[in-house]
């Protein structure tokens, strides 16, 4: 088992549920979840009680937090989070692709492993709705 096609859940990696490099960076990405540069939004199904996609791996999420100062021109950078189809289960090469990866650039900054999530208000009902769940 490669472990590289993977969702952090817990202690424990699950195969096939996000997108990150798989095999000899940057030779060879041997595509093992079936996408070899950005996937769609919805390639894989959901990972939480919320519906929401890719919450780590395929590409970073620009957020509106502000991360830090870009040490050369002084601009603001923002918090970028989750890692990309570039980034590796452990940290190996570039970033390790988890919930709690965070890395900053300015908001001028462009590439194809960068995106951003649309998101909206939901009430104190609807989200216990949706997290209520029975005990198996």
């Amino acid at each position: 088992s490669s472990g590289i096609n993977a969702e952090y859940g817990g202690n424990d990696f699950k195969k096939n549920r996000m997108n990150i490099w798989e095999g000899s960076f940057p030779k060879e990405n041997k595509g093992k979840d079936g996408f070899i540069g950005v996937a769609p939004v919805d390639a894989f199904k959901p990972q939480n009680d919320f519906g929401l996609y890719d919450m780590v791996g395929n590409v970073w999420e620009w957020t509106a937090t502000v991360f830090g100062t870009d040490r050369q021109t002084g601009m603001p950078q923002y918090t970028l989070r989750g890692g990309s189809y570039i980034d590796s289960k452990h940290g190996k090469f570039n970033h390790k692709a988890d919930v709690t990866t965070r890395m900053g650039n300015t908001a001028d900054a462009g590439s194809d492993n960068i995106g951003f999530r649309c998101v909206k208000d939901v009430s104190k009902e609807e989200v216990e709705r949706l997290t209520a769940k029975q005990e198996l």
